[in-house]
């Protein structure tokens, strides 16, 4: 005989007592520097339009629109230096005995947890930006997804390593002991 009891909600498991670690400071100044080069490169491209515009009679007519673009880059640019400074503080992950967590979100809050029994395998990697400030992102994967179901970017790359070698030694039912051990091993070959 199939029963599905109903679960009171007292009962379910609370993410406010969680203890979140914060991503690396580093991430802040990353995101400002991605935001500014790509910013340049939009600037470029302006420019470029405009050097040619300028020198079309047809387009040098609506000449109006370009100043307009400018000052849009620069309030581009500016958003671009402020709001990691907002936003980053106000993400985090948190390893648990059953799942990995991640929260992100500054106006729409969202908490993401991926429990180990469904993760199929986990990933780090990084961008040039991002190596060039010793960051990497952590990307796990769960059954049926091409795509990472949860990436945490913003991580030390040492972290990030001892984080994916936690996470598919829980997938593999290692001890946690002989996991970090490995974790440990892996972060001097990293940090090597």
């Amino acid at each position: 005989m199939f029963v599905n009891p109903e679960i009171p909600l007292d009962a379910l498991p609370s993410t406010d007592a969680v203890e979140w670690h914060a991503l690396d400071p580093r991430f802040v100044r990353c995101r400002q520097a991605r935001s500014v080069v790509r910013t340049l490169i939009v600037f470029a491209i302006v420019g470029i339009v405009h050097a040619v515009g300028a020198n079309v009679p047809k387009l040098a007519a609506v000449g109006w629109v370009f100043p307009w673009l400018w000052a849009l880059g620069v309030v581009r640019l500016c958003w671009g230096l402020f709001w990691p400074v907002v936003d980053v503080p106000r993400r985090g992950y948190a390893v648990r005995d059953k799942d990995i967590l991640y929260k992100a979100g500054v106006f729409w809050r969202s908490v993401t947890a991926v429990p180990y029994n469904r993760v199929q395998h986990a990933e780090t990697g990084n961008v040039p930006m991002e190596r060039r400030f010793g960051l990497a992102r952590l990307t796990v994967f769960t059954a049926g997804t091409a795509s990472g179901d949860l990436r945490i970017e913003g991580l030390d790359e040492t972290t990030a390593e001892r984080l994916r070698i936690f996470v598919v030694g829980k997938v593999r039912g290692e001890d946690l002991e002989a996991t970090m051990v490995d974790a440990e091993d892996a972060a001097r070959i990293v940090s090597a």
